[in-house]
C-alpha cells in the first residue's frame, strides 16, 4: 500500500460521515423536558435526543407529540385557534394500533386500539393524557426518544 492508501482511506470515512450528518440533521432533534409529567424517569430541565417521525413508534417507548388543545385535545380544530396548541408533550406509549386498550383508558372507545391511533400516559397521576384525553392521533407524533442527552441538574447541588 502507497502513503496515499490510508490518506484516501481516511477522507473516504470524513465523506461517509458528513453524508450522514447530513442525513440525520433533519432527523435528529434536541429537546428539553418541561414539567414533571414524566417524573420520575425525566425531569424538568433534562435534554433528550429525539429521532422525528414514526420509525420507532413502540409499546414502551417514550414519545413527543403536538401539545393537544386545552378544549378538543388531539383531534382536529377548525377555525382560528390554533395558537392555543403550541408546544409538545413528552409521554410514554402505552399500546399502539391493533394492541389492547388499557382498563384504565376510559376514554379510549373500543378494546383494541385503532389505525394511525396511540394511547399516550404520562408517569404522575395528574398528567394529561390519554386518561382525559383519549386516542393521541399518529399524526401527531413529533418522534420518539432515542436517549437522554444530558440529565437536569438538580437544585439541590447547583451552585451559580
Amino acid at each position: 500500500m502507497t502513503a496515499a492508501g490510508p490518506l484516501l482511506l481516511t477522507l473516504a470515512a470524513l465523506l461517509v460521515l458528513a453524508a450522514a450528518l447530513l442525513l440525520a440533521r433533519g432527523r435528529l432533534v434536541a429537546v428539553t423536558v418541561r414539567g414533571y409529567s414524566m417524573s420520575p424517569t425525566l425531569m424538568p430541565g433534562d435534554r433528550l435526543l429525539l429521532l422525528r417521525g414514526r420509525r420507532r413508534v413502540a409499546t414502551g417507548r417514550v414519545a413527543v407529540v403536538v401539545a393537544p388543545h386545552p378544549e378538543h385535545g388531539w383531534h382536529t380544530v377548525t377555525g382560528p385557534a390554533p395558537d392555543l396548541c403550541d408546544g409538545w408533550y413528552v409521554k410514554r406509549i402505552v399500546a399502539v394500533a391493533g394492541e389492547p386498550v388499557p382498563r384504565w383508558a376510559g376514554r379510549c372507545p373500543g378494546t383494541h386500539v385503532p389505525p394511525g391511533m396511540l394511547v399516550l400516559l404520562g408517569e404522575q397521576p395528574g398528567s394529561r393524557d390519554s386518561k382525559q384525553l383519549g386516542y393521541c392521533p399518529e399524526d401527531k407524533l413529533i418522534g420518539t426518544v432515542l436517549f437522554r442527552l444530558r440529565a437536569a441538574v438538580p437544585a439541590a447541588s447547583y451552585t451559580p
